[in-house]
This record gives structure tokens, sequence and C-alpha cells, in this order.
């Protein structure tokens, strides 16, 4: 029996680690996510990363320990995560537009298989988002949910390699100062700016990347052994996640003359320390993408079919048609479709926040009840608050 409180570091790692992969795609694998959204406002965007920190970690713990919450209700009392965060109106709406979010999220990261295999081995563009639409589809034809299980786990090795990269970029960069994010020419990125103010950057960074995992972080909430637990694996998720775009953000910015034309800017700081640190980096790119694309898949599939060939054709038909939407320009697939979704995700964000105040208020509630029944045996004649409403 799970014990209340009880918190385990291992499994805080545990769900940290299953965070990060959910939230780890095309876009932060291959730096273009950490270059738009951050580089490109100089200095500043180490405040915008900050505050991605702090969103990254307070919805983290918030939306699992919500789901650890649920999973100790009635059945019948259990209600649907969107639902539960947003209530019944704009949780419906967020269900259905989750769907058609994801199907464009998967055209995503096949444009950026595509384009990780373009930059490092000069093939043509839809190589790369052809191999990554066949192993989705087949991972979802096959049921290879154990091998969707082992390659999850590249969340903390891209997060390893990430860092490992960037360290190298920074140590070997000539121009390290105090002043150098100031001294950075980002004007050529200002096309790329997702907002005209850095501060609402770092806030939709977070928008548009949880508004997807929300069931997933309530599921992993659910399999905690307390609301501590699920709350600290939350919290060292978010935490994590960000430290590794601080030290990317760093690199690109002290190789911005290398990196600022790339679709792939990671893979430039990788081939720039060895060609076989550029090999590691392709082939952890495309299993992070692959980790990301498939359960992406199946959520589509699961949602809109029955288990069954009812189910394979319509993700014959989604891989194809994510195939084709995959051969636009990686960088401006999420140049464009991120931002736009992440205004969006301001109405879920301010959903989680709505139901942490309900949460709390209604603990007080019940915290305050026993009080004054007690008191009233001891001094009103027995009555409770409820009673004198009724006197």
């Amino acid at each position: 029996m799970k014990e209340k409180g009880k918190v385990s570091p291992l499994r805080v790692v545990k769900y940290a680690g299953a965070y990060i992969a959910f939230e780890i795609g095309s876009g932060f694998a291959t730096g273009q996510e950490i270059l738009q959204f951050y580089t490109s406002y100089g200095v500043y965007s180490i405040g915008a990363a900050l505050i991605s920190m702090v969103l990254f970690a307070w919805v983290g713990a918030s939306v699992m320990k919500a789901g650890y919450e649920q999973a100790r209700l009635p059945g019948s009392a259990a209600a649907k995560p969107y639902q539960l965060l947003c209530g019944p109106a704009a949780g419906t709406f967020f269900e259905y537009f989750v769907i058609c979010y994801l199907f464009a999220v998967l055209a995503v990261m096949v444009s950026g298989a595509g384009a990780s295999l373009q930059s490092y081995f000069d093939v043509p563009y839809y190589i790369g988002g052809l191999l990554m639409v066949l192993l989705v589809f087949l991972a979802f034809a096959f049921g290879l949910s154990r091998l969707i299980d082992v390659v999850g786990a590249m969340g903390p090795l891209i997060i390893g390699f990430t860092i490992f990269v960037a360290l190298c970029a920074v140590l070997s960069s000539k121009g390290v100062s105090p002043g150098f994010f100031s001294d950075a020419d980002v004007s050529g990125l200002s096309s790329l700016k997702p907002a005209s103010q850095w501060w609402l950057s770092g806030i939709l960074y977070v928008a548009y990347n949880v508004l997807s995992s929300i069931a997933f972080l309530m599921a992993l909430g659910k399999d905690a052994a307390s609301s501590r637990e699920a709350a600290a694996g939350g919290i060292l998720g978010g935490v994590m996640l960000m430290v590794t775009v601080l030290f990317m953000n760093t690199a690109l910015a002290l190789h911005l003359d290398e990196v600022s034309e790339s679709v792939v800017p990671a893979l430039e700081l990788a081939k720039h320390i060895s060609p076989a640190a550029g090999m590691i980096f392709v082939i952890v790119m495309i299993l992070g993408i692959f980790s990301t694309a498939a359960p992406m898949l199946w959520t589509i599939c699961d949602s809109l079919a029955e288990p069954g060939k009812g189910a394979l054709i319509l993700a014959l038909l989604v891989s194809l048609d994510a195939l084709i939407l995959g051969q636009l320009p990686f960088d401006r697939l999420i140049a464009v479709i991120y931002p736009y979704t992440g205004y969006l995700g301001l109405i879920l964000l301010a959903g989680i926040a709505r139901y942490q105040y309900r949460n709390r208020i209604r603990r007080r509630r019940q915290k305050s009840v026993p009080h004054a029944v007690h008191a009233g045996q001891h001094g009103t004649a027995g009555r409770t608050p409820f009673d004198k409403r009724n006197m």
C-alpha cells in the first residue's frame, strides 16, 4: 500500500525523466526551438529561460499532483484531464483541439527528421521524413510498446548529450567574457522571434509544450506513491529541462555566426566538436524524435478509431499526411505552429491556476469543518455550522 507523504528519490527521477522525454521533440533536440524562443533575444534569453523553468516546474508539479488526487476518487467522481482543469466547455474544446495539434506536431517531427539527415548526410529532405514515418507506423502496426518504453529513456540521454555538446562548444569558444551575451548580434534572428517581448516568449514556450502533455502528466501522477512524490517529479523534470536549455542557449549565443543560418543548430555545434560527435548526435536526435512521434500517432488513432483494421488504416493515412506536411521547411513550421498554439495554451495555464486555487479553498473548508464540529459539541448545543444555516 502506498504511504501518505512517502517520497522515493528513484521514483522522482523516473517521473522527471518521463516528463522530460515527453517534452523533448525535434525542435528541442535540433536546437531550433532554443534558437527561436531564447537565443534570438540576446541577454534577455536568460530571463526568458528562467520564467520557463518556473512555469515548467509549476505545471509539472500541479498536474501530476492532480493526477494523484484523481486516482484516489471514486470512478464516477474522476473527471477527464482537460475538463477537470478548464471546465466542461473549454475542456471539451481542448480534447478535440489537441488531436489536431498532435497531428501538426507529428508533421514537425517528420520535418525535423528530414532536416537532421539532410544537414549531416546531405540526402534529400524527404528521406529522413520517410524513415520517421515508417518507424512510427511500424511501431503502431506491430504494437511495439516495449520498444517505445526503451526509446522513451532517450530523454535523459538527450539531456546529457546536449549538455555535453553545449559545454564543449562553450569551452572551445575564444570569445567567452562576462558580457558576451550583450555583445552577441541577434539582429539576424529578429524574424524568428515568436513574440515581441522576451518574457512572453518564455511563457509561450511552456504554454504550447504542455498543451499536449496534460493527460500524460496526470497518468504519471496516478502512479506516484504520494502527492509530494508526484509534485517532486514534476519540479525536477521542469528544472532539468530548462537547465539544459540554458546550457545550449549559451553555446548557441557564443557560436551565433555558425548556427544562425542553420536549420539544425545543435548539430552544427556537435560537428564542430568532431565528426564522430556529429554522427552520435544525429542518431540521438532521430531516436529522440521517434520516442515523441510514435506515442503521438498512437494517441491520434486511439482517439478517433477502435483498435483493429480501422485504426491501422487511419494510422497509415495520418502518417502519409504527416509526411506530406513534413516536407515544409522545419524552421518555418516551428515558427508558425508553436507560437500561435502557445497563445491558446495560455488558457490552459489559466485553467491549471484556477484548479489549483479551487482545490486549495476546498482543502481549507475540509480542515475547518472538523474544528467547527468539535467547538459546537462544547458550547453550541451540538450544532455545526451547517445547522446554523437552518436556524
